[in-house]
């Protein structure tokens, strides 16, 4: 059975496990941008045994669920599985889902979202591709070695496919908005499925940009100059900040990025702004 649906509310999605130092700069900096606007946040902690559960304990503007059963164990199916408890739980129009390691940094962050969700009601999903700046000819010599090494595979009988190159055509999950009615009108869920076109993967949310696009419905994305003034993606951040879940090839390169992040002033900010917990 499904909640209540209010007209206009934005109910976002955050899973989370044991990483209180990308928890509060996440949560608080929602808050502050938030401001004016009828959203309500729904944490699903899977397991956390540590000082961030009764963190989130002690917010009271958010809704908590918790799922003591879950843990690292897991992951990442628990995170898909979240968001699916969210579309169930939550009261918004739309749904957003979003990582521990997005930090919102402007106050007109939602303005892009709305704004391509106005452009019809068939439009289902919205949200940006990777946060960086791509250098072109990388990405092009990218593109040909994956090709030619699939299709090498391909040949050989190592592969059941060749391969088909997909750059920036979805709403990436770290911070992608959908219509909720859309997904519990047609049984939709964040998991990776089998669909009209074979396997989708949920990994960066394509699988349910996927089932959208079966049911129907359109997806839009952001240009990502437009997005990377407003909000901050630490990809992979949950390696950066937790023993647990090192990354074995950049595991340096995510920890001085995190450095980098964490060392500006509207990050600290917000790192010490317990106001905003309130």
């Amino acid at each position: 059975m499904t909640a209540e649906m209010v007209p206009g509310r934005i109910s976002i999605s955050i899973p989370h496990w044991q990483v209180l130092p990308l928890l509060q700069p996440c949560l608080r900096s929602i808050r502050k941008n938030t401001r004016g606007r009828d959203v309500e946040v729904i944490v699903i902690d899977n397991g956390s045994k540590d000082e961030s559960l009764d963190y989130l304990r002690s917010l009271k503007w958010i809704r908590l669920i918790e799922r003591p059963e879950e843990g690292l164990h897991n992951f990442p199916h628990n995170v898909w599985t979240s968001h699916d408890i969210a579309v169930k739980e939550a009261t918004g129009e739309f749904l957003m889902t979003m990582h521990t390691d997005l930090f919102v940094k402007s106050s007109d962050w939602l303005d892009p979202y709305f704004r391509e969700f106005a452009k019809g009601e068939n439009i289902a999903g919205v949200g940006t591709w990777k946060l960086e700046e791509v250098n072109r000819f990388y990405e092009l010599q990218k593109r040909v070695f994956h090709v030619i090494r699939s299709n090498i595979k391909y040949a050989l009988g190592l592969k059941k496919k060749t391969y088909v190159w997909k750059q920036n055509h979805y709403p990436k999950d770290f911070c992608a908005m959908y219509r909720r009615k859309a997904i519990i009108d047609s049984g939709l869920t964040f998991r990776s499925v089998e669909g009209k076109n074979g396997f989708y993967d949920q990994s960066g949310g394509y699988s349910i940009s996927a089932q959208l696009w079966d049911a129907g419905y359109e997806t839009r994305v952001i240009p990502v100059h437009e997005m990377m003034p407003k909000i901050v993606h630490l990809s992979h951040g949950t390696a950066a900040v937790s023993p647990h879940k090192t990354h074995r090839r950049n595991q340096e390169k995510l920890e001085d990025k995190r450095d980098s992040l964490f060392d500006e002033d509207w990050v600290k900010e917000l790192q010490t702004d317990t106001s905003l917990d309130n």
